[in-house]
């Protein structure tokens, strides 16, 4: 009978490879002529923007200082009273603009974030190739912020914007505990091909694209 161990030898063999192999194996040359679609060379927010659109989000592009207003003018188009918010210098001004802040730091049920009208979240990264967002899962970033809510406004900077996924994959070197890679709004299709927004998370995504100071 046949081991495992022989199995493997032959097949080693039969590639012209001697020897069990040792340590993780060296990851082949990436041809960027071949693979790359963007470049760190490109207008990065305007090809986010353009990627992001096609795919359903919605862009306000902004200076820092306007964020708190975007942020509570988006929310108060949709009449938004509770929000999860994990962004620290617009807990005052959503406070202050009497909206109530749900308390999702310590609720590992989630069940706060199904009564939340609306998110409000930083990113980890946003990649231009195709309008993506990189949300991270941690005590900081609760997954389901940017997954539960029917509205979630994303915070990008220009310089959180890489080209595209090799590109996070070179940057994350300690990678949390999970990730979201969220490529537009929440939709699903029947048997017959009708689509619908929102049916198992946010139906709008709104992204705050603000230049870097």
């Amino acid at each position: 009978m046949t081991t495992k161990q022989d199995m493997l030898n032959q097949i080693r063999h039969a590639l012209g490879r001697s020897g069990a192999r040792t340590g993780a194996p060296t990851p082949p040359a990436v041809p960027d002529d071949l693979v790359r679609l963007c470049h760190a060379s490109d207008d990065l927010p305007g090809v986010f923007t353009e990627h992001a659109v096609a795919v359903g989000m919605e862009v306000e592009r902004c200076a820092a200082r306007d964020v708190p207003s975007i942020v509570l003018r988006i929310l108060s188009d949709v009449n938004a009273v509770n929000v999860a918010c994990s962004v620290d210098q617009l807990v005052q001004p959503l406070t202050h603009a009497g909206i109530t802040l749900v308390n999702w730091h310590h609720d590992p049920s989630l069940s706060g974030l199904f009564d939340a009208d609306a998110s409000v979240t930083r990113v980890h990264a946003a990649l231009a190739e195709t309008g993506t967002l990189v949300c991270d899962g941690d005590a900081q970033h609760a997954r389901g912020l940017s997954l539960v809510p029917p509205l979630h406004i994303a915070i990008v900077y220009h310089r959180d914007i890489l080209p595209d996924m090799l590109d996070m994959m070179r940057c994350d070197t300690s990678p949390p505990s999970g990730e979201a890679l969220i490529t537009g709004p929440s939709k699903t299709a029947d048997i017959e091909g009708v689509l619908v927004r929102g049916v198992h998370g946010p139906g709008r995504v709104v992204v705050v694209l603000v230049d870097d100071e």
